[in-house]
């Protein structure tokens, strides 16, 4: 077996993992980057959405503003991009119902320090601040339809890049808020390269109930959720024994609770039978 695929599964069984892995996160990101080049010719340097989307390296990429990340704890992280989608690009995303800023609005009203608020919260916790820095070289900010809506997503075939809401003007609790909308897209990306690794779910039609959707998903979208939000969950522990007093921990009380009741919702996905030896074990540490 691979040596990573090995230390996928130790981590896995170690009790005192911290669920985003920041053991891992270096070799797993490591092997994207690999896999990116052969087939793309990209590089972290030459990395952009649209690159990918399109398969050419001589796409557009037009970055609005670099944001530095974790600079107190680890001075060689890279930035991450808040990069914009050319018209022809951003207009098949509207096509789903999503809109993005301008670079002028993003540039020109509080989106941009939300961001950064968003990221000085996450960097509360370095280690999880490094593993996000890694994973994220492109930030793409859609702007909600209303100011308590929140919507962020990824996709599995754009490895490094995450969209993510911020309202426009600046709201009750909205770094936090940003902040864990970044740390669940970074999660959904790190679980597909662990995937990649390690297969943790085999082909069944079977469905799941998902307290989160309100409706019964295919056991690969049950357990990325669990996954993302018990890293939300671990995240919010971690800040609320912080004394920073930007932070409002009621809350970050309120979201854990929360989440600690969705998570008890999702137990049956224990007896599919899809999952892989790797994956039962990986629910159960997840259950724990």
């Amino acid at each position: 077996m691979d040596d990573l695929a090995e230390r996928i599964k130790a981590s896995i069984e170690d009790p005192n993992s911290d669920p985003w892995f920041p053991q891992l996160t270096a070799d797993l990101t490591a092997r994207a980057w690999d896999c990116l080049h052969r087939d793309l010719g990209l590089t972290p340097d030459t990395y952009g959405t649209e690159r990918v989307l399109s398969r050419s390296t001589s796409a557009p990429r037009e970055v609005i503003a670099s944001l530095k990340t974790c600079s107190s704890t680890c001075p060689t992280a890279s930035a991450i991009s808040i990069e914009a989608l050319a018209p022809e690009c951003a207009i098949q995303y509207q096509k789903r119902g999503v809109n993005f800023y301008s670079s002028e609005e993003i540039l020109h009203t509080p989106v941009l320090s939300c961001i950064e608020e968003a990221l000085a919260i996450i960097n509360q916790v370095p280690s999880l601040m490094r593993t996000v820095a890694a994973l994220v070289r492109s930030l793409h900010v859609i702007k909600p339809g209303d100011e308590d809506h929140d919507v962020s997503f990824s996709e599995p075939h754009v490895p490094f890049s995450i969209f993510v809401s911020v309202p426009e003007k600046r709201i009750a609790s909205d770094g936090l808020r940003v902040a864990e909308a970044i740390v669940h897209e970074s999660m959904h990306l790190q679980l597909t390269f662990i995937q990649h690794m390690t297969p943790l779910i085999g082909p069944t039609a079977d469905k799941y109930y998902s307290p989160w959707r309100r409706q019964f998903r295919n056991p690969e979208g049950v357990l990325q959720a669990i996954y993302v939000f018990k890293t939300i969950y671990t995240f919010f522990q971690a800040l609320n024994s912080t004394s920073n007093d930007a932070i409002d921990n009621r809350a970050i009380r309120r979201r854990r609770l929360t989440i600690m009741n969705q998570l008890k919702g999702v137990t049956a996905l224990r007896d599919s039978k899809a999952l892989t030896s790797t994956g039962v074990e990986f629910v159960e540490w997840l259950m724990k």
